[in-house]
This record gives C-alpha cells, sequence and structure tokens, in this order.
C-alpha cells in the first residue's frame, strides 16, 4: 500500500507543476510559493540567446521588474555579458545545465554526469556573476527522485513552475496574456523563455503579463525573494 501511494504521488506531481513540496519522497523540489501575499516570480528558460535576452531585459527594466533565469552553458560561454547584464540589473541567475539535455530520453545523464555537468554550469555563473546559485531546473521539467536527490545533494533546490503560458508553441501575445492573467495566484513561479527558439511573441507578451498583473495588485519578486 505505501509503495502504491508513494507511485501515485510522483505520478501527480509530474503530471501538475502546481504545488510546492519540502522534504519528501523526491527531495526539495519547488513549484510554488505557500503564500497568501500578491507576489508573483517570472523565470526565463534557455538563454541568454543574443536576440531575445537583451529585448526582455529592456521591458524588464522599463516596468522595474526583477526576474530569474535559468541559464544553460552552451549560450553562456558564448554571451558571457548578458549573464553579467542579467545579474547586474539586479536578476537572478539560476541552473538550467549546461548541455540541456532530454532527461526522459537520456537515462544516462540522470546521475553523476548530470551532476557534474551542473557543478560546470554552477562555476560558470559564480565566474560571470560571482554569486553562487540557489536553484536548478531540468530541462523539459524531468522530476525523476534519483535526480532530484543528486541535485539536492550538491546544494541545490530543484525547482518547477505553478504555470507557463506555453509559448514554446508560439501563440499568439494576446493569448499569452489571457493565459498568464486567468491563472495567475498568489506566489505563482510562471515559466517563459528568452531563449530556445523564435521568442517575440514572448516578448512582444511580456508588458501585458506585466500590466495584467499590476492591475490586480501583483508584485514582481526573483525566485529567491518569493521563497523567502
Amino acid at each position: 500500500m505505501k509503495k502504491l501511494i508513494i507511485s501515485i504521488i510522483f505520478i501527480v506531481t509530474l503530471a501538475s507543476a502546481a504545488y510546492a513540496l519540502n522534504k519528501s519522497y523526491l527531495g526539495w523540489v519547488v513549484g510554488q510559493a505557500k503564500t497568501s501575499e500578491k507576489v508573483v516570480a517570472l523565470t526565463f528558460d534557455d538563454g541568454p540567446n543574443k536576440t531575445y535576452t537583451p529585448q526582455v531585459l529592456e521591458v524588464l527594466k522599463k516596468y522595474n521588474v526583477k526576474a530569474t533565469f535559468f541559464i544553460c552553458g552552451a549560450y553562456a560561454q558564448y554571451y558571457p555579458e548578458l549573464v553579467k547584464q542579467a545579474s547586474a540589473d539586479g536578476h537572478e541567475i539560476a541552473n538550467h545545465s549546461f548541455s540541456h539535455p532530454n532527461l526522459f530520453k537520456n537515462k544516462a545523464k540522470r546521475g553523476a554526469v548530470l551532476v557534474n555537468e551542473v557543478k560546470q554550469m554552477n562555476q560558470l555563473i559564480e565566474k560571470l556573476t560571482m554569486i553562487k546559485p540557489a536553484y536548478f531546473r531540468a530541462p523539459y521539467n524531468y522530476m525523476g527522485p534519483e535526480t532530484v536527490k543528486a541535485i539536492n545533494n550538491i546544494g541545490l533546490i530543484y525547482v518547477s513552475w505553478t504555470f507557463s503560458v506555453k509559448d514554446w508553441e508560439k501563440p499568439a501575445p494576446a493569448v499569452m496574456v489571457d493565459s498568464f492573467n486567468k491563472r495567475l495566484i498568489p506566489g505563482s513561479i510562471v515559466l517563459l523563455h528568452d531563449g530556445g527558439g523564435n521568442r517575440a511573441n514572448t516578448v512582444a507578451a511580456l508588458p501585458g503579463m506585466i500590466e495584467a498583473a499590476r492591475k490586480k495588485g501583483y508584485r514582481f519578486v526573483t525566485l529567491g525573494e518569493l521563497l523567502k
């Protein structure tokens, strides 16, 4: 019976990221802050990108919004100045692996290989920002317990998200704003992208999302601030 309950918990966790877990079967995994305060954290994956990251940073600066960027080493090594700029602007830099492996398909990278890659990514982030990263988000939101625990063991909290606007599907900006507005709740961690493809619609939707949240009385914070 105990094994059945654990299996059900694991399946439900993979099916939806709208949760906030403490130490458990999975380890430290966070997908939403437990709070009634109207705060929200915007998180951007797959950058830095030479075209879209500067545009995202410009919008965030205009609206005085701080966000968290889950960066990949494969791109950061080519665009280090963008990482430095994001950090200097007050944004939080987090670990999204070096090579962005698909852990659902690549079992070999779920353990020690991934840990070494994540450590390498941590070193790069520290070198560029002088700040030790605290958070890791797995590519494709893989949350196998062995991988979560391995990442936790090197001192990182595994981060998912409360909801996304599925910007990888390139919906119209108005569609993304509407989705964001309908799903926003206190303590939300929102998944967006500044890299990994054409993010023009994401950039175009960003002002509308910020304005919609502020009309409801929400305040934007970094992931670190949210989880405090």
